[in-house]
Parts: structure tokens; sequence; C-alpha cells
């Protein structure tokens, strides 16, 4: 498993600082680049590879970074996780002494069954998901196609179909969970004029399309499921959020809130892969938080998946709000207390990949999960199927991170190497937006 670290410093007192969350500087480094704009840690000495694996070091450098900086960068790529690294809590042991592949599938189909039974079930058949285009246009970027699509026998989610502008034949698909659409195209729907720049990071939908990949950008289940006339004018707090909950559990009482979002998520890859512009052997999810959480799960579940990015979801329980209502709610104790963690639902995701983008809610703790299941990965041949970024400042993604994320899953569908140019362009317009 490779592991990006991004890390800032002004001085040299702030290096053990990268290793404040339970790491050790010490033998289990081999450190081959680092690179000092003012060479504050220059004292720091490269030690051996005399660790349980060896460990690959890049340098990634942004010109613009340098120029006038008294920071220090330090990224370092590793091919297997830190041996020093903690958990939030202790992690159940995945393979037993000699356990190979087939004991694995055996013990696979056990841990689907119990995360679906904790996840639940709608008390109605949903397998319908029959889809109505109610909107086509074309923007600057992208075509849209807007779909009302089914999620229950009265109930409807927005779908927005990105394709490339004069697409042609088969590429990968992409879906793109999220509050709504807009916020992952970077369009409104209804005016279809562009958003604002302040967002540009997250627009991954957007970012997808411009590389190539056909997106489907699906809205979560608060909006789909109150009727637009219900919601509060103020669709940004939590009181959708609550409202949605109390519905979902008066509709169906044994459903949780992560159980209907995971559907939902899955219904926007039936629509996806019903495009004939969609190589369907080559899907993908990526999200960000909230979407973050949609995409870990359902490509876990979902074996149509051949990756997934997520970006600072908060892979450990106590690192978000995994207990609220519209989530887990007071379930959430239950399956704890059961030995449910999420190092097993990214193992039962292989042979599909995974991409942590962390920052905040994801951070050197979360790494150890990675670990863990990337032992599974490494039972069906693959040795870099899980791998992790931790540009460690704050939730949204950076624009780093973001490169990294979009070569690694351009290599993992079989897709062209990107030109990502025009991330630098959207970046700056996000840097004039905020100031």
């Amino acid at each position: 498993m490779r592991w990006w670290l991004r890390w800032y410093g002004t001085r040299k007192s702030n290096l053990p600082t990268l290793v404040s969350h339970r790491f050790e500087l010490r033998s289990v480094f081999k450190i081959e680049s680092i690179v000092s704009l003012q060479g504050s840690i220059s004292s720091i000495p490269s030690t051996t590879d005399s660790g349980p694996r060896g460990y690959r070091t890049q340098t990634f450098l942004n010109r613009n970074q340098m120029n006038g900086s008294r920071r220090t960068l330090i990224i370092l790529m590793f091919a297997a996780a830190l041996g020093a690294a903690q958990a939030a809590e202790p992690l159940a042991p995945l393979l037993g002494a000699g356990d190979g592949l087939e004991s694995w599938k055996a013990e696979r189909e056990r841990l689907i069954a119990r995360w679906e039974e904790a996840l639940g079930g709608p008390s109605e058949d949903t397998t319908q998901s029959d889809a109505v285009m109610e909107d086509r246009f074309e923007t600057a970027d992208f075509e849209a196609l807007v779909y009302r699509q089914r999620t229950g026998s009265d109930t409807w989610q927005k779908v927005l179909l990105m394709l490339p502008l004069g697409c042609q034949g088969r590429r990968p698909g992409v879906v793109v969970p999220f509050y709504d659409p807009d916020r992952m195209c970077g369009y409104d729907l209804r005016t279809r004029e562009r958003l604002g720049a302040e967002r540009n990071s997250a627009l991954f939908g957007l970012h997808l399309v411009k590389q190539g990949y056909v997106v489907a950008a699906c809205e979560a289940y608060p909006f789909n499921l109150v009727p637009e006339s219900k919601q509060p004018a103020n669709r940004r707090d939590f009181t959708i959020w609550r409202m949605a909950a109390a519905e979902l559990a008066n509709r169906h009482p044994h459903w949780t809130g992560m159980g209907k979002l995971v559907h939902d998520t899955r219904r926007a890859l039936d629509l996806l892969s019903t495009c004939e512009n969609v190589d369907v052997s080559r899907l993908a999810l990526m999200g960000h938080s909230l979407g973050g959480k949609m995409a870990f799960y359902a490509g876990a579940l979902d074996a149509r998946v051949r990756a997934t990015v997520a970006s600072d979801f908060g892979i450990a329980w106590d690192s978000t709000n995994w207990g609220d209502p519209w989530y887990f709610g007071a379930r959430l104790q239950g399956m704890r207390h059961r030995g449910l963690q999420h190092h097993q639902l990214l193992a039962c995701a292989a042979p599909g990949s995974f991409f942590l983008i962390a920052g905040q809610y994801d951070n050197a703790e979360s790494l150890p999960y990675l670990e863990e299941a990337r032992k599974v990965h490494v039972l069906y041949g693959s040795h870099e199927a899980v791998e992790m970024f931790d540009h460690h400042s704050g939730h949204q993604p950076s624009w780093d991170a973001l490169k990294a994320a979009y070569g690694w899953l351009a290599s993992k569908l079989a897709a062209p190497e990107p030109d990502l140019r025009f991330l630098d362009t959207l970046a700056s317009e996000q840097a004039k937006a905020g100031k």
C-alpha cells in the first residue's frame, strides 16, 4: 500500500508533529527524498529500510509553493503502512494463521451478511429503478441529461448523467453521490449557470467528465425522501436530515439511513450502467464527506465497482457522526458491540481498489484500517490496491491530493493518463474567489 503524506512546517521543531499521531521516525523509514525549502530539516539523518517492509518515497513539488515560502514540504510515498501506526480502536483480525483466498471468500460471505443486516432493509420492494429523462442540455464543459429515477413505490431521486462533449465509444463510468448533483457538476441545474468558484476543489463530477469519464451525480436521501413542499427554506442545516430520518423510520422501521444512502447510490449505478457510452467493466465511485461514506459503502458491497475514491469521510467510528439518526442512530452501539468495523467492509471490496483522501476526519489513525484490509487484497495478488493521501490541510481535498487520486483512478480503470492542467485553472479561480 502506498501512503502519501503532505506536511507543512515553519521551523525545525515542527517535524516531530509529523509523527504525533503515534508514529515514530525510526528505522522503519527509508527516506529517499526530503525537500527543505529553507534547509530546516537538513539535520535529520536518512535511515535504512530495515523495517518490516521497504518503503518507497517520492517528492512532489509545486513551484508556486516554493517561491517566497518558509514552509517545509515533505511528501512520503510508502509501499506499506507504518508499523508504529495505531487505530483509534483495536481492530479484529480478518485472517487467521495460514488462511488463504478460499478461507477469506467464506469469511467474506459471513461479513457481507452481517453488514447487510446492520444496514437493514426497506418495508417494500425497491428493486425497480426505472428512470425518466426530464431535461437535456449542453454546458461549456459537458452534455447534461437530467433523470428522475425511482427509489421506492412513491419516491424518486434526481440523477444527472454527464457526458464528455463529443462523447463517442465506451468510456469508464463514475458515480459521484452527494447532497445534490449541482454541487458535484458545478452548475445550477435550474438556471444552467455556473456556480461560484469557492468549492471548485470539491466538484468531482466536473473534474471527472473533463477527463473523459461518463459521470452520474445523484442526490442524498434527505432530499429525495422529504417532499420539496415540506423541506425547510434553509437546506444547509440539519433540520431536513432530522425530518428525513424520522420519515424513514416511519416508512421503513428496519432500514437505517446509511442503508438508504447505499441503496440510492447503487440505483444510480444501475442508471449509469444503462448508458450506451459506458463500459460496465470499468465502473467506479468517488465521493467527499457524506458522499465519501456513500461511495465507501456502495463500493464495498457492489461487485460491479472496480475502484473507489473516498475523501475524508471518517473511517473510524469515533471520527465523525456515524451515530446520528440519519446514518445509524442508536443501532451503532449494538453494531460496535458485535464487532463491526470498517476495515472489514474495505476488505470485502477486494479485488476492487480503494483510495482514501485524508485531511481532517481521516488522518494517521485511519491508516491501520487500510493496512488490515490490504492483507486481504494481497490474497488477490494486488499489493497496491489500497492507498492513501493525507494532505493534512483540513476537510476539503487539496489539489495535489486530487491529482494523485485522479492519476490512480485512471490506472485502475485502464484509462489514458489524464491531462490535469484544467485543475490549475480551477484552483486559480477558487483562490481568487476566496479573497
